[in-house]
């Protein structure tokens, strides 16, 4: 018998417990059955990281998933979910023997029944980015050294998955994910600028995030270093967009080394353009931003397509929720 735990559970131990240094091996566990549905079961094999602690942000209930055919047990310290059909190969891993936690992979496909279209490309943008969420940080989400995933990764992973529950929506959503964003504001920023008019972006092409910079002596001198990572460039005209949240840039010794990172672009020639979390909460302040970029990266905005359009409202209201959330799957 095996403890697989759901999908919700899986992403708290990706983005609580596992190192943050580290990203995931190759996940090759196919689906375990028969699975613990009772309570007894999943007490005697639950993991020791799995405390009450761990648990609040679920609601303090253990949630595992089970397959077709398997006899639903639920009790007021647990709730089996389950999923029915089939699934690729990568989906699992095996944590100890007769534990399993569904792989990012599997998370991603099996979020696109939960999520709104745009969501779910600020979830893949999280598996694929610098950081998760984490509701005990004041800012709200932890620095990743290593994403969970890649692009590569996810899309092989999607091609041997047709068929599946969430299989179509996964697959439309896989093309508007960028990989390297560093903060959930990043996240908003990319999307923003780059999904098409009708998912309430402005079809910007999408710039490298986080991309490393080696520096010229002279601008290594500025910054004190011999390279830098701009949250948002484009490198052929070379322009880097810059985001100043509220609680990671506060502090004088950051704002001291942004301010040397932005000086010694400059003076490599970068024009750099900087966002502030007012400036972006505020359509019109923003959308004057975006056309400056666009003006720049040499691209015509639909004027049709301009301003509080359903889409774009939409579009704000899902991420803000979501960022709030600390990207909460149920």
């Amino acid at each position: 018998m095996a403890l697989v735990l759901d999908i919700s559970t899986s992403m708290e131990f990706w983005r609580q417990v596992y190192p943050l240094d580290r990203a995931p091996a190759q996940p090759s566990a196919i689906a375990p059955e028969p699975c613990a549905c009772a309570y007894e079961d999943i007490e005697r094999l639950k993991p020791d990281w799995m405390t009450a602690e761990f648990l609040a942000p679920l609601g303090g209930v253990v949630r595992v998933l089970a397959f077709e055919g398997a006899q639903r047990r639920d009790s007021d310290r647990h709730v089996t979910y389950m999923w029915g059909g089939r699934l690729p190969e990568q989906s699992f891993y095996e944590l100890k023997d007769d534990v399993f936690v569904a792989s990012p992979e599997f998370a991603f496909l099996a979020a696109s029944t939960l999520l709104t279209k745009t969501q779910l490309i600020a979830f893949g943008c999280e598996l694929c980015g610098y950081y998760s969420f984490d509701r005990n940080e004041k800012r709200g989400f932890r620095t990743r050294k290593a994403p969970l995933l890649t692009l590569e990764r996810l899309r092989d992973y999607l091609a041997h998955a047709e068929g599946c529950r969430g299989y179509k929506k996964a697959l439309s959503a896989l093309p508007h994910v960028v990989e390297h964003s560093a903060s959930p504001m990043e996240t908003f920023d990319v999307m923003a600028l780059c999904l098409p008019y009708r998912l309430g972006g402005y079809g910007l092409d999408a710039p490298l995030m986080n991309h490393k910079i080696s520096l010229t002596p002279r601008a290594a001198r500025i910054a004190k270093r011999q390279s830098c990572f701009p949250d948002m460039c484009y490198l052929p005209i070379q322009l880097d967009i810059e985001h100043h949240g509220r609680l990671d840039h506060s502090d004088p010794e950051d704002q001291a080394s942004d301010r040397a990172r932005v000086n010694a672009l400059k003076e490599m020639s970068f024009e750099v353009i900087e966002l502030t979390s007012n400036q972006v909460n505020d359509l019109l302040s923003f959308e004057y931003i975006v056309q400056r970029i666009a003006r720049l990266l040499g691209k015509r905005l639909n004027t049709g397509c301009l301003g509080a359009t359903p889409a774009r409202l939409a579009f704000r209201s899902e991420v803000f929720a979501w960022n709030q959330s600390s990207g909460k799957l149920r």
